[in-house]
């Protein structure tokens, strides 16, 4: 295209963009001719023809002038389809939604040589936001074609938006797959089913993770996509049965979901076995490379390794602290079934053995990083000892007046642990507190744990070696209570 065409059609798409529909502009009609919209696409056809026919964009003296022309055409869709219904579907049967596509694929590839293409890319992603906005048609051809029979999936539409280095083209892209979804179970469905859509809603997820400020409109619509996952039941399809992780952004958005909507019906509703079942997982992972952290192994362990799992840890408890605070026989039956016990008591297991030198260990390939990287990050997990707390509260939770849940607790060597817990201790003033909460629960209506507890008492007692100075020793009695008796003085001493 010669400079003096492109300047014409810049002329031609800037008056689009001033006599398109919109709230300051009453006395214009709010439906688009759809003549209009045929012109409107041969300007989209002559500007990404002139655009992809280029092989250098980032030499190209045209390119500017033609981001700012398609940036002008895509605000006239954008305050269209936002200003009249009909003109989604006139503006489709022109061919302008696959106009905005290709103009967000095209201008997102040079965004970073261009400013002009970035905040074309972003504009377009508004436009196409706001044509998918309850457009039920729309919706299901960009689920198909984007996500379900995409055969890149960086390729699609979804990704060139929140791969963006733009937060309002990144904006846009969250509300595109907001308004595609919304309210659409099979949609979602099907988005949480593709590769692609599972790399998008997991992207969305480390978004939100990352987002600081709680009341930012945009960490709004992050939470709004993923709890579209977890409303209908999606999100243990997204973690799949092995989880990675750095799946720590979608167990964020769960934890504030739960806290957000506390009710046992709610939690039973969402926490499917496949849920539970990626919990599972993830603790056990977390377990497994903690103990490489403080092994012979743990110098080849990377930091970001170990801060992500330090992430996926804290939202898995957090949720599982907060569904089985109150959860209904049969959700506290498919948490006994996901293993999510077993590894519990696990992992505390290892934190009550070896949490020193966890902390100690990650300090040191924290340094080491830093060495390499000529850097001075602080990225070493500290303060573990709040995990042991959660791994404790989780057990008492599911144990409360649920005698499987007891039964299995002592079965592990979980009963030992919380007892081992029912001390002072430094570094967790509270921690004792926490244990004598959990402790009640598993003795609850359950002799078998009360007769544990009255002879591990006994041994404790009985392995005091200021009882032995003193010439006494314990006695369990048939009813479980303990005595003192003086010991045999006349016994004769072991042989040598």
């Amino acid at each position: 295209m010669d400079s003096q065409r492109l300047q014409s059609v810049q002329q031609e798409c800037a008056a689009l963009k001033d006599s398109s529909p919109h709230p300051s502009r009453p006395h214009l009609s709010t439906a688009v001719e759809q003549s209009i919209w045929t012109h409107a696409h041969a300007l989209f056809g002559e500007l990404l023809s002139d655009a992809t026919s280029n092989d250098d964009l980032d030499i190209d003296p045209q390119a500017g002038p033609r981001s700012d022309a398609l940036s002008d055409l895509c605000v006239f869709v954008r305050n269209a389809a936002a200003m009249d219904r009909a003109n989604q579907t006139a503006a489709d049967e022109a061919g302008i939604v696959n106009d905005v596509i290709q103009t967000i694929q095209t201008m997102l590839r040079c965004e970073a040589t261009y400013p002009e293409a970035s905040q074309c890319g972003a504009v377009a992603g508004q436009a196409l936001s706001n044509l998918a906005t309850s457009n039920s048609r729309l919706q299901q051809r960009l689920v198909e074609r984007e996500l379900r029979d995409c055969l890149e999936p960086i390729e699609s539409v979804f990704w060139y938006l929140l791969a963006s280095t733009n937060p309002k083209t990144n904006l846009a892209g969250q509300m595109v797959v907001l308004n595609t979804i919304k309210h659409n179970r099979a949609l979602t469905e099907t988005l949480c089913a593709s590769e692609a859509g599972q790399m998008l809603v997991s992207k969305v997820g480390k978004m939100f993770s990352k987002r600081e400020d709680d009341k930012d409109d945009a960490k709004t619509i992050m939470y709004a996509v993923v709890a579209e996952t977890i409303e209908h039941n999606c999100l243990g399809t997204l973690l799949t049965d092995d989880p990675e992780l750095d799946s720590y952004g979608l167990l964020d958005v769960l934890a504030v979901y739960c806290s957000e909507n506390r009710s046992s019906t709610t939690y039973s509703q969402i926490c499917d076995p496949g849920l539970l079942s990626a919990l599972s997982s993830i603790i056990a992972k977390c377990h497994d490379l903690l103990c490489q952290v403080w092994q012979a192994s743990g110098d080849s362990v990377e930091m970001s390794a170990i801060v992500e799992a330090y992430l996926c840890l804290t939202s898995a408890l957090s949720v599982l602290i907060q569904i089985t605070e109150d959860a209904d026989p049969q959700l506290a039956a498919r948490v006994l079934d996901s293993q999510v016990v077993h590894h519990v008591i696990r992992l505390l297991g290892l934190l009550s053995q070896h949490l020193p030198r966890i902390e100690k260990a990650s300090k040191r390939v924290n340094d080491n990083a830093n060495v390499n990287a000529n850097t001075n990050k602080q990225g070493s997990i500290s303060h573990l000892f709040m995990f042991k707390r959660h791994l404790i509260q989780i057990i008492g939770n599911i144990a409360y007046y649920n005698k499987p849940a007891q039964d299995l607790v002592r079965e592990l060597d979980g009963l030992a642990l919380v007892l081992d817990h029912m001390r002072i201790d430094d570094n967790h003033p509270y921690i004792k507190e926490y244990a004598v909460v959990a402790l009640k629960s598993l003795l609850l209506n359950n002799p078998e744990n009360q007769e544990y507890v009255q002879k591990m008492e006994t041994q404790s007692v009985a392995d005091d070696p200021e009882m032995a100075r003193v010439g006494v020793q314990p006695s369990l009695s048939a009813s479980g209570r303990v005595s003192l008796k003086k010991m045999d003085s006349d016994k004769p001493d072991s042989p040598e």
